[in-house]
């Protein structure tokens, strides 16, 4: 996948990215072929390949670029001392992005979301910055793989929670707090 600074790459990449979304609407993943997209996108199969090689990394790059949850590095929300914040802009993410991951959900690729949720936080130098080695890589995917599937069944249970009901419902699964306690909703 092209990685570059080269500003005619770059758009054509948003275009081939912004024209699989707009295929996924009415055709599931399975059924787009390079053609298909490169026709929506107005480029070659040559612009595709060099820039994506695969219809798998479109939807990578478009995560990573449109719907990957990236802590600030000077937001204390990705600091372990403020997790019930971080919670809070997670819950805020996936209420925002919910169309994007009803689309995943939808054609069965919300592992693509989780592997952008891991190198986002890995990379993230406040995230856990405490933490390190072997510890930090257990955490990061615990944390990454909780935060996709409270994402996932977000969108399977109809949307129906407020980004309230997600961040404390996220603090007390991450905080071990339902294995301690019994709460009632």
């Amino acid at each position: 996948m092209y990685k570059g600074t080269n500003k005619t790459a770059l758009f054509s990449q948003k275009l081939i990215g912004d024209a699989m979304l707009r295929l996924l609407e009415n055709t599931p993943f399975a059924e787009i072929s390079v053609s298909d997209l490169c026709k929506e996108a107005d480029v070659s199969r040559q612009t595709f390949y060099s820039l994506f090689g695969s219809k798998e990394n479109v939807i990578a790059y478009t995560i990573r670029n449109s719907c990957c949850f990236v802590p600030e590095d000077n937001d204390r929300g990705c600091r372990s001392a403020s997790f019930n914040l971080f919670c809070r802009h997670y819950s805020t993410f996936i209420v925002e992005h919910r169309h994007l991951l009803e689309l995943l959900v939808r054609n069965g690729m919300m592992h693509f979301l989780y592997d952008a949720q891991y190198s986002s936080f890995m990379e993230c130098e406040h995230f856990f910055r405490d933490v390190t080695g072997d510890s930090r890589v257990y955490l990061v995917d615990f944390i990454a793989g909780g935060m996709n599937g409270i994402a996932k069944n977000y969108v399977l249970t109809g949307c129906r929670a407020d980004e309230e009901y997600l961040a404390k419902l996220m603090y007390r699964l991450f905080g071990g707090l339902y294995f301690t306690h019994s709460f009632s909703d």
